[in-house]
C-alpha cells in the first residue's frame, strides 16, 4: 500500500493541473472573443465618424451610442481627435511655400548634383568590387556569379531611376495641382 500512494497522488496532481490548463484556456478564450468585440466596436466608430458604413451598420452604432454611457464616451473622443488631426492639415499657402523652396534654383541644382555625385560613386564602388571579386583566385565561381548579379542589378536599378527622374522632371503636366 505504500507504493500505491505516491502514485495516487501523482495522479491527483495531473488532474488538478489538467482542470487549472482548462479553465486557463476558458479565461483565454474569452478574453480573446471580448478584444475582438471591442475591437469590432471600434471599428464601428471609426467607420462611423468616417462616414463609411452601410446605414445598417450606422444604425447599430446609433443604437449604441444611445444605450451604452462608456461607448458614447469613446465616441465624443474619438470625434474630438479626430478634428485636432484634421486641424493640423498644412494650409494652402503652406504648401505654396514648400512648393517655391523645391522650385529654387538651388535647390533643384543642388538636387541634381547630389544625385550624379551619388550615381558616379555607385557607380566607380560596384566596379571597383566586382573587379577586386574577379580578380581574387580563392573566391569560388558561385560566389563571383552571386556578386556579379548584385552589383548588375544595382546598376540597373541605379540606371532606371535616373531615367524615371529625368523623364518625370521633362514632362510633369500636373506640376501646379494641389491634391
Amino acid at each position: 500500500m505504500i507504493e500505491n500512494e505516491p502514485q495516487k497522488s501523482t495522479i491527483d496532481q495531473r488532474e488538478s493541473a489538467k482542470q487549472q490548463s482548462s479553465n486557463e484556456t476558458e479565461i483565454d478564450v474569452s478574453t480573446i472573443q471580448s478584444h475582438s468585440m471591442q475591437n469590432s466596436k471600434y471599428e464601428m466608430l471609426s467607420g462611423y465618424l468616417d462616414g463609411e458604413l452601410t446605414q445598417q451598420e450606422a444604425q447599430k452604432v446609433m443604437l449604441l451610442l444611445d444605450s451604452d454611457e462608456s461607448y458614447r464616451q469613446l465616441h465624443d473622443e474619438m470625434a474630438i481627435m479626430r478634428q485636432e488631426v484634421q486641424s493640423l492639415s498644412l494650409q494652402d499657402n503652406e504648401l505654396e511655400h514648400l512648393d517655391r523652396l523645391f522650385q529654387e534654383p538651388v535647390a533643384k541644382n543642388s538636387r541634381l548634383f547630389g544625385f550624379a555625385l551619388l550615381a558616379i560613386s555607385s557607380v566607380i564602388i560596384v566596379a571597383m568590387v566586382m573587379y577586386f571579386v574577379f580578380m581574387n583566385a580563392a573566391i569560388s565561381l558561385l560566389l563571383k556569379c552571386a556578386i556579379a548579379g548584385l552589383g548588375f542589378g544595382a546598376l540597373l536599378l541605379l540606371f532606371s531611376v535616373l531615367r524615371q527622374r529625368i523623364t518625370v522632371s521633362r514632362g510633369e503636366k500636373y506640376k501646379r495641382i494641389n491634391l
